[in-house]
């Protein structure tokens, strides 16, 4: 069972899961906020579970505000320009009888999207976003394969296994013990300084699994001023389309 909560213009998806337990917790995901009880609560409980759960939610979010940007959905609009990986493109919409959005790239840097006439525009939004975030690591994927290799071939010199750009929404990147290295697709609508930190950072960790001073040295002697990327994430990393 799925319902939401609406806080300050946005709309967080409750979902409610009833389980062979004997307490309930609640918890705040990077795509929901759970909402976990019992199976044995009658109708009139889980109501006033969920209106628990929903002023808990509120409580949260004025607490700590990122959690709240999570939920925020970007919003597109005709003939947009946005900036992906340091080149500007314009949005074009073309909306259609049709049942599901497709998109693609022109030569001129238009990205022609072709959207159903008469679907909610919530969901128009968000499926644009996950529409964009395949099509630009597409598109970008080999030049910020080259990036990565730039920077472990320049400083660090380590075997790395793959490299993806992957649509997470609950980190900016991630290195594995099997020598992966894992970059949100959001980056590419950073500044490409804010992308090169996110790589020295992953990279990293192929010396160092783990964020020891000994880690942060490496980290500072490719890029000195690594904190003021971090500052940046952390101030406009909600705002980055995806």
């Amino acid at each position: 069972m799925t319902t939401t909560i609406e806080y300050e213009g946005v709309r967080v998806p409750i979902k409610i899961k009833r389980e062979r337990r004997s307490s309930i917790r609640y918890s705040i995901t990077s795509k929901s906020v759970n909402l976990l009880m019992p199976k044995y609560l009658q109708k009139a409980e889980i109501e006033a579970e969920l209106a628990k759960v929903k002023e808990w939610c509120k409580n949260e979010f004025t607490k700590d505000p990122e959690l709240l940007n999570r939920f925020r959905v970007i919003v597109y609009t005709n003939g947009e320009f946005i900036r992906v990986f340091g080149q500007d493109f314009k949005l074009l919409f073309f909306r259609e009888a049709r049942k599901g959005i497709t998109g693609k790239v022109t030569k001129e840097n238009y990205v022609e999207l072709r959207i159903p006439q008469d679907a909610d525009e919530l969901l128009v939004q968000e499926a644009i976003g996950k529409l964009l975030s395949r099509i630009f690591s597409s598109l970008f994927k080999k030049e910020v394969v080259d990036r990565v290799n730039y920077f472990n071939q320049t400083y660090f010199q380590e075997t790395i296994d793959t490299i993806r750009l992957k649509n997470n929404q609950s980190n900016w990147g991630s290195c594995s013990s099997k020598r992966n290295i894992n970059l949100s697709s959001r980056l590419l609508f950073a500044p490409l300084p804010v992308l090169d930190y996110v790589i020295v950072h992953e990279l990293a960790h192929l010396k160092e699994m783990n964020h020891s001073p000994r880690f942060w040295k490496l980290v500072e002697d490719v890029m000195p001023d690594y904190k003021e990327k971090e500052k940046w994430l952390s101030a406009y990393g909600h705002t980055l389309k995806y």
